[in-house]
């Protein structure tokens, strides 16, 4: 996965850098989850701010993609 976003970094694929972050921002939560069914606070605390910032941050990608105008090539 940090392969592919690299690569989609490298490209400005801004599409696949939203996908990317939203899985990641899930696998997170998934984690979040986990701690949270072992009664183990830090494996639950952790992984939710990391998720809560990561969804915060591909929000933040998207408005940006959306607000800005696309160009036509041709």
């Amino acid at each position: 996965m940090a392969l592919f976003a690299l690569g989609a970094i490298y490209k400005q694929a801004a599409p696949l850098l939203l996908i990317l972050g939203a899985l990641a921002g899930a696998m997170q939560l998934l984690d979040a989850g986990i701690g949270l069914f072992e009664h183990d606070l830090g494996k639950c605390a952790g992984p939710l701010f990391i998720a809560v910032l990561q969804f915060f941050v591909v929000y933040l990608l998207y408005r940006s993609v959306r607000i800005t105008p696309q160009t036509e090539r041709g």
